[in-house]
């Protein structure tokens, strides 16, 4: 779009960003909620996430995955299964990743990169204003 003066271009921009923030914020909202949660479906990558975050440099790992369990209370409540990571260190040190650490890492991480996918998809967006909305060459 060619535009006469800079204040029309720059009130065009300005237009075009309030309807792309709009546009992003679904996106964002949308890859977090619905991209994020279907990454769980990737092998390993719940648990890789959670060795990055409680293990830097580890050399080597264990996974060990418990029985079936009630998670509340109530006998008829819902059921989960517990996890436990070691990790493996050069020196010989270990560390132990727990069933709490492990769901906070694996749930925040898959989120976590939902939404970086969504950012990533609106960050060119955002810049589109720049390239299509111009002034228009004065003619000599």
């Amino acid at each position: 779009m060619k535009l006469n003066t800079s204040k029309e271009v720059w009130i065009a921009r300005i237009i075009a960003w309030v309807m792309l923030i709009a546009l992003s914020a679904g996106i964002i909202f949308v890859s977090t909620f619905m991209f994020g949660p279907s990454l769980f479906a990737v092998p390993d990558l719940t648990e890789n996430i959670a060795v990055a975050v409680f293990c830097p440099g580890a050399e080597s790992t264990s996974l060990q995955k418990g029985a079936s369990g009630p998670t509340t209370s109530d006998p008829n409540g819902t059921r989960g299964y517990t996890v436990e990571i070691t990790c493996y260190y050069e020196d010989g040190s270990t560390t132990t990743i727990n069933n709490g650490q492990y769901a906070l890492a694996s749930i925040g991480g898959t989120f976590g990169i939902g939404g970086l996918c969504g950012i990533g998809i609106s960050i060119p967006l955002m810049l589109l204003p720049f390239f299509l909305i111009r002034k228009k060459k004065s003619e000599t």
